[in-house]
Protein backbone atom coordinates (compact mmCIF):
# COMPACT_ATOMS: atom_id res chain seq x y z
CA UNK A 1 0.00 0.00 0.00
CA UNK A 2 2.68 2.29 0.68
CA UNK A 3 4.40 2.09 -2.67
CA UNK A 4 0.89 2.34 -4.34
CA UNK A 5 0.95 5.69 -2.48
CA UNK A 6 4.67 6.49 -3.45
CA UNK A 7 3.69 5.98 -7.43
CA UNK A 8 0.42 7.88 -6.78
CA UNK A 9 0.99 11.11 -4.93
CA UNK A 10 -2.67 12.64 -6.03
CA UNK A 11 -4.10 9.79 -4.27
CA UNK A 12 -2.23 10.80 -1.20
CA UNK A 13 -2.17 13.68 -1.26
CA UNK A 14 -6.18 13.47 -1.75
CA UNK A 15 -6.19 10.94 1.15
CA UNK A 16 -4.21 13.53 3.85
CA UNK A 17 -6.63 16.01 2.80
CA UNK A 18 -9.84 13.95 3.84
CA UNK A 19 -8.11 13.20 7.24
CA UNK A 20 -7.24 17.29 7.20
CA UNK A 21 -10.85 17.63 6.80
CA UNK A 22 -12.46 15.67 8.90
CA UNK A 23 -10.36 16.35 11.92
CA UNK A 24 -11.15 20.24 11.11
CA UNK A 25 -14.99 19.29 10.99
CA UNK A 26 -14.42 17.16 13.93
CA UNK A 27 -12.84 19.80 16.49
CA UNK A 28 -15.31 21.81 15.79
CA UNK A 29 -18.00 19.65 17.49
CA UNK A 30 -15.86 19.12 20.78
CA UNK A 31 -16.97 20.44 23.78
CA UNK A 32 -14.76 22.73 25.90
CA UNK A 33 -15.71 23.74 28.97
CA UNK A 34 -13.49 26.03 31.09
CA UNK A 35 -14.65 24.96 34.23
CA UNK A 36 -16.65 21.08 33.64
CA UNK A 37 -19.88 19.94 35.97
CA UNK A 38 -18.91 17.20 38.50
CA UNK A 39 -20.80 15.92 41.40
CA UNK A 40 -18.79 15.72 44.68
CA UNK A 41 -20.00 12.57 46.39
CA UNK A 42 -17.13 12.93 49.13
CA UNK A 43 -16.54 15.74 51.83
CA UNK A 44 -14.11 15.26 54.13
CA UNK A 45 -13.99 17.86 57.28
CA UNK A 46 -10.44 18.59 59.11
CA UNK A 47 -10.40 20.52 61.75
CA UNK A 48 -6.87 21.00 63.99
CA UNK A 49 -6.98 22.18 67.72
CA UNK A 50 -3.42 22.02 69.17
CA UNK A 51 -3.21 21.22 72.88
CA UNK A 52 -6.86 20.20 73.18
CA UNK A 53 -8.00 17.21 74.99
CA UNK A 54 -10.34 14.88 72.80
CA UNK A 55 -13.41 15.18 74.93
CA UNK A 56 -12.89 19.17 74.32
CA UNK A 57 -12.38 18.65 70.66
CA UNK A 58 -15.90 16.27 70.27
CA UNK A 59 -17.81 19.15 72.32
CA UNK A 60 -16.26 22.22 71.13
CA UNK A 61 -16.24 21.38 67.48
CA UNK A 62 -17.35 18.10 66.39
CA UNK A 63 -20.99 18.27 67.34
CA UNK A 64 -21.17 21.91 66.29
CA UNK A 65 -20.19 20.57 62.65
CA UNK A 66 -22.24 17.79 63.04
CA UNK A 67 -25.44 19.93 64.08
CA UNK A 68 -24.56 22.15 61.49
CA UNK A 69 -24.32 19.30 58.98
CA UNK A 70 -27.58 17.57 59.90
CA UNK A 71 -29.76 20.61 58.35
CA UNK A 72 -28.76 19.79 55.05
CA UNK A 73 -31.11 17.82 52.78
CA UNK A 74 -28.82 16.37 50.26
CA UNK A 75 -26.66 15.17 53.39
CA UNK A 76 -26.94 10.88 53.33
CA UNK A 77 -24.49 10.08 56.08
Amino acid sequence: MIAWFAKNGVAANLLAGIILLAGVISIRSLKMELFPDFDLDIVTVSVIYPGAAPLEVEDGICKQIEEKFGTLRALKK
